[in-house]
């Protein structure tokens, strides 16, 4: 029971989702947005928490058809970057932060860590409202980490001054599809009480049965190998990604 309002709430452990499943659509109806929609759906994501409430992101709307037809080239073929009625790029913004103290004289600090780590924070809590607001209002989402293969080829496409950090691409439009659910790991596995606690072995075994179904081979952990295990994608994107930290000023 909520004490204020003293409204009663049951949850079960099979209880029916709070909101709409996430869906990732990577199929878009042709059509633009009607006018207004997209600010709209914008000043949805300013309304998630920030730190400081300094605002540290911004959301650059590639319109340019030959910008997005390049990004999706490097994305990995991509053709929903290309094709959806809307792409934005998703940034940490400090550039914005820091002229905003110079306007009144002050000198900005030095923190690039920190501000790395904070304006990541705030851009992601953005993105996810503003994902909440366009598909409460029916339109299909889906985010692209695959801008980072090209990182260093978009700074340049989007000119982004230092400190700016393009993170990951949002695909937004007329779904074309009807995406089924995909899977999770188990609550327990997310959800630690005081500490952090390991998985045991069996916690593993159910995780990755519980996954399977979200390949087409049926092999999890094949898929996160080809990712995160030694000579994966993450270790091919890493030597672009420091650069860029350097160039934008977020090197430490």
């Amino acid at each position: 029971m909520d004490p204020w309002s003293g409204r009663v709430y049951r949850f079960g452990m099979n209880a029916e989702p709070i909101l709409a499943p996430h869906r990732s659509v990577r199929v878009f109806r042709p059509g633009p947005l009607p006018e207004g929609m997209l600010e709209r759906i914008v000043r949805e994501g300013q309304r998630a928490p920030t730190d400081a409430t300094a605002q540290m992101y911004s959301f650059v709307r590639v319109t340019s058809g030959d910008v997005r037809r390049r990004i999706a080239e490097f994305s990995g073929d991509q053709s929903h970057v290309a094709a959806a009625a809307e792409f934005l790029v998703v940034c940490a913004d400090l550039h914005r932060l820091e002229a905003v103290l110079e306007s009144r004289g002050c000198q900005p600090g030095t923190y690039p860590a920190t501000g790395l780590h904070f304006a990541i924070v705030d851009a992601t809590l953005a993105a996810q409202r503003l994902v909440d607001a366009a598909e409460a209002l029916g339109l299909g989402t889906v985010c692209i980490g695959g801008i980072l293969n090209g990182i260093e080829e978009l700074v340049g496409l989007l000119a982004l001054p230092r400190g700016v950090l393009p993170l990951f691409g949002l695909c937004l439009g007329w779904p074309g599809e009807a995406p089924v659910e995909r899977p999770r790991v188990d609550v327990a596995s997310v959800l630690h009480t005081d500490r952090y606690q390991g998985q045991t072995p069996e916690a593993i075994y159910t995780d990755v049965a519980t996954m399977a179904a979200i390949t087409r081979s049926g092999d999890w952990i094949g898929v996160l190998a080809r990712y995160f295990a030694s000579g994966g994608t993450m270790e091919q994107r890493e030597g672009a990604l420091r650069r860029v930290l350097e160039r934008q000023g977020f090197a430490w």
